[in-house]
């Protein structure tokens, strides 16, 4: 019912789009398209996603699951490609904690803490992305406020984590969520690969904005990197919530939405919303030959029918 739902709410956003947009001037601008900018794109992105999963090696070594970082890297291109391609059968998330926990005696909670912790690291990154571009740009000062008080909050509590994550471990004592207290979130070992991982986040988001910018300039969307930097970084947030299939429509819409207030033609946000896409798919690419090797979607049903999902 939850994918359907999905499904829906993409399906009504992008028909939103095909009816309000000009497609003919947009599938124009694709021809036009400056393709060697749409490669350097592709490569930038495959470069961060590099970053991206030697940030989750970090961290799953910090709560002291040792798989090797190669490994860790196919495993976080699988999750990927599953995500983008496959979502229905497994979630990409749950398939590479669940292979990252095949055959360790008591990982699993290791593993889907690694999972979480990364995704969550991501996010610090990204609203970091979002505070340094509002410095730039002329949006309302309350917004700039606001934003950097929810910042600075957030990193109270990543530096107090040892006053106050000893109290949540009492309460995960009992019940469904005992494995969370055995987790060594206060451990030296965490603690490094946690503040050592934040600069990779903000490096991969970095990538992931100038891929933008060069598939903004493929078909003419002129923008200063603050702009890309805000509108991807925003975008990126909003279109993680599990509203919509795998963030399409809401992706494409505030594409074009944040765009046009920035002064760009809605056209061109579209043609690069496209670009992004097909730029996804081949950056994806890898974690299909993953799959592959591992013997394709019948391993994904094994971990379906074991875990219940």
């Amino acid at each position: 019912m939850m994918l359907w739902i999905k499904l829906l709410l993409s399906a009504l956003l992008l028909g939103y789009l095909v009816w309000a947009l000009d497609l003919t001037a947009i599938l124009e601008l694709l021809k036009t398209a400056d393709w060697l900018l749409v490669i350097a794109a592709c490569f930038c992105l495959i470069v961060g996603q590099l970053f991206s999963a030697l940030r989750w090696a970090w961290l799953a070594r910090g709560l002291g699951l040792t798989v090797s970082i190669g490994r860790k890297i196919q495993l976080y291109f699988l999750g990927m490609f599953l995500s983008l391609f496959l979502p229905s059968i497994i979630g990409g998330d749950v398939a590479r904690g669940w292979l990252l926990a095949k055959g360790k005696e008591n990982a699993g909670w290791a593993a889907a803490a690694s999972i979480i912790l990364d995704r969550l690291n991501g996010v610090v990154g990204l609203a970091m992305v979002i505070s340094l571009c509002m410095f730039f740009l002329d949006v309302p000062a309350m917004w700039i406020w606001i934003w950097n008080a929810g910042l600075v909050a957030g990193f109270v509590l990543m530096i107090t984590i040892r006053l106050w994550w000893p109290k949540l471990q009492g309460f995960a004592r009992q019940g469904k969520f005992s494995g969370w207290k055995e987790l060594p979130l206060t451990s030296p070992e965490f603690a490094a690969a946690w503040w050592r991982s934040l600069p990779v986040s903000l490096l991969f988001q970095a990538l992931v904005v100038q891929s933008h910018v060069f598939l903004g300039q493929a078909v003419g969307m002129e923008l200063s990197w603050f702009v890309y930097g805000f509108m991807v970084c925003l975008i990126a947030l909003a279109s993680a919530l599990p509203l919509s299939f795998n963030g399409f429509g809401i992706r494409e819409a505030g594409y074009v939405g944040i765009a046009v207030w920035f002064g760009a033609s809605s056209e061109a946000a579209g043609a690069m919303a496209a670009l992004w896409v097909l730029v996804l798919a081949i950056a994806a690419i890898p974690g299909g030959i993953v799959l592959w090797k591992l013997g394709g979607t019948k391993i994904l049903h094994k971990a379906q029918s074991k875990n219940g999902i």
